[in-house]
């Protein structure tokens, strides 16, 4: 069976859906997803459209700003893929991109499949700390080991306080 559902995996739509990102969210220099900023949320929204075109998958997004997509299994345990959207200025265009867009087709394929646990895409939120100079800020919230304290004074090279940067986006870090 593993041999049959790898199968329904396409490679050239993953590849095809990194092209496109990179169309949209970057430049001559590379990739221009860092968190917190419209580029980032032109990716977070293409990739939403590509999760709601799914069928049986639930699309949410944590108090954190991570993206969740599930697809539910047998079990109410389930496996984790996915990476991280947001990047540094000017990076490679796979950097994190990768992660989640092989994971977009994990969660194709496997959809519709009986599994004995669920299946559960994440785009972890500011993984890269370009912006605030604080990375794993999406998955430290997550595990519970982000302090709110610990952040709260950082600011971007223009002077925006990273509190005020994510309450843009819906995010208040103290929530985190």
């Amino acid at each position: 069976p593993g041999g049959a559902l790898m199968a329904a995996a396409d490679g050239a739509r993953a590849v095809a859906g990194l092209q496109e990102l990179r169309r949209r969210t970057g430049d001559d220099d590379g990739a221009q997803r860092v968190a917190w900023t419209d580029t980032w949320i032109t990716a977070r929204e293409w990739l939403r459209g590509e999760l709601d075109s799914i069928d049986g998958v639930t699309v949410e997004t944590d108090e954190a700003g991570n993206t969740w997509a599930s697809a539910p299994g047998d079990h109410e345990r389930f496996v984790i893929v996915g990476g991280h959207l947001d990047s540094v200025p000017d990076g490679g265009w796979l950097d994190g991109a990768l992660n989640v867009l092989a994971g977009l087709e994990v969660l194709r394929a496997l959809a519709h499949e009986d599994r004995p646990v669920g299946l559960k895409l994440v785009d972890w939120a500011d993984e890269e700390g370009a912006r605030f100079g604080r990375s794993l800020m999406g998955s430290s919230a997550c595990a519970g080991t982000l302090d709110p304290d610990s952040v709260r004074g950082l600011t971007d090279k223009d002077g925006t306080a990273l509190p005020d940067a994510l309450a843009v986006h819906g995010v208040q870090l103290d929530s985190m």
